[in-house]
């Protein structure tokens, strides 16, 4: 059977990086793809397009984020069969993950359809960018079929302990989105239009990668033809829906937090824009250890090894703590050049700096809550972990925000509710392990 036997054997620590490597890559290449996106689009249409960009980008997020859960309950699920060691119920569940990435990607494009317009119109776009924004809309929502697909055959494949799998069919199809990119906008003058088609065809490319690697998989298991498995489909819509309803809550949260920000001037917004992208160098490798906990768990949980799921989840928190702290001081260290590299605008860098003095000695508890939550989906719990962060990470900073703005607040004020919001989440996430005694 296909799969990672370093998670439920050997060395806990050389398997959970090995495995968490890839997952940081991937990470990284999906990040690239809306940067290359920007960059071409800025460069060649200009900043009418730009707008339009960011804001179809803002859709197909919310769209992609209702079927996050669905990824995660595959990996948690495919991960309990094969420490389990029931070969033909990780192909079933292999080709039955295939099936809801097709059938979920196909309502996500329709729903987007039909949510092009008024979405358009509730963001207030400027009257000039509108219909760039929709005719860019029109043609990116089909991107959300292949995104599902990819989702969900990668959820299955980390699931078999093969986080290489979906590593590289993201970054084929990262290679071939700067190539469209340049055809479609460069060579064919396609407008913002080509932008939108280049992000359908690259990810189509990665879905049909991480599909045809998939069934291999549930070939070389041992089963043939189309074998579906309602149970394990079942499992998975229930286990994904409080997943995929936090995913979807952080985003709108952030989108107030947002719109908060865009009060305080441009120099504010700026300086926000940048800390969101100069944190990725700390966030990624976390969410990669939590992923990589998570998979674990399942697969040693479906082994019966419990008490290897508690010296897994004790190594990969220690290693999780040490690595942020390590990043954290690396990015404070060079902050103002990174902050320098995006603008030079002293006022911009400044507030920057000041930012990132707030949270980033702190983000080792975002790891502590990241690491804990994953472990509660790895044992099969993925309500309460949803609630914990959906009260702290959604509302109570959605609260504190405009608790600040009442009384005028800064935007140094307003990354503070980050740190606190992480410490509440995190010890509400524990809490709820102790409680569930697990």
């Amino acid at each position: 059977m296909a799969g990672n036997s370093s998670l439920t054997h050997g060395p806990i620590v050389k398997g959970v990086v090995l495995f968490a490597l890839p997952l940081l890559g991937t990470y990284l290449i999906q990040q690239l793809y809306s940067a290359v996106d920007l960059l071409f689009v800025g460069n060649v249409l200009g900043t009418r397009a730009t707008a339009a960009l960011g804001v179809g980008s803002l859709l197909i997020t919310c769209l992609v984020a209702l079927f996050s859960g669905i990824a995660v309950g595959a990996n948690v699920r495919v991960a309990n069969l094969v420490g389990a060691g029931d070969a033909v119920g990780v192909a079933r569940a292999c080709q039955t993950s295939l099936l809801l990435g097709l059938v979920g990607g196909g309502a996500l494009v329709v729903a987007g359809e039909l949510l092009v317009v008024p979405f358009a119109s509730w963001m207030e776009i400027p009257p000039d960018a509108t219909q760039d924004a929709i005719t860019y809309l029109r043609f990116a929502v089909a991107a959300a079929l292949p995104i599902a697909v990819y989702n969900t055959c990668s959820g299955a494949l980390r699931g078999l302990g093969d986080s290489r799998s979906p590593f590289t069919a993201q970054l084929a199809g990262g290679l071939l989105n700067v190539a469209a990119n340049w055809v479609a906008l460069c060579v064919l003058g396609m407008g913002v239009r080509g932008c939108a088609v280049a992000t359908l065809f690259s990810n189509a490319v990665a879905a049909a990668i991480s599909a045809t690697l998939l069934m291999r998989s549930a070939g070389a298991a041992g089963c043939r033809g189309n074998r579906i498995d309602g149970g394990f489909a079942r499992f998975v819509v229930s286990f994904g829906l409080p997943i995929a309803a936090q995913t979807l809550a952080i985003v709108l949260s952030n989108v107030l937090v947002q719109r908060q920000v865009d009060l305080l001037g441009v120099e504010a917004v700026a300086a926000f824009a940048i800390y969101l992208k100069v944190e990725l160098p700390i966030y990624y490798p976390i969410l990669a250890m939590g992923q990589a906990t998570m998979t674990f768990v399942a697969q040693n949980v479906g082994a019966g090894d419990r008490a290897r799921c508690v010296k897994g989840i004790r190594t990969c928190q220690v290693v999780g703590i040490v690595l942020t702290v390590a990043l954290s001081a690396t990015m404070l260290g060079v902050g103002h050049g990174a902050f320098w590299l995006f603008d030079r605008n002293e006022a911009v860098i400044s507030l920057g700096l000041a930012m990132i003095f707030t949270t980033f000695p702190f983000y080792f508890i975002y790891a502590v809550l990241e690491v804990q939550a994953d472990a509660m989906r790895g044992y099969g719990f993925s309500l309460a972990p949803a609630i914990a962060v959906l009260v702290n990470i959604c509302v109570l900073r959605v609260v504190l925000v405009l608790l600040l703005g009442m009384d005028g607040t800064s935007v140094v004020e307003i990354t503070s509710t980050y740190p606190i919001t992480w410490f509440t989440a995190a010890v509400s996430v524990i809490a709820c392990r102790k409680a569930l005694r697990v």
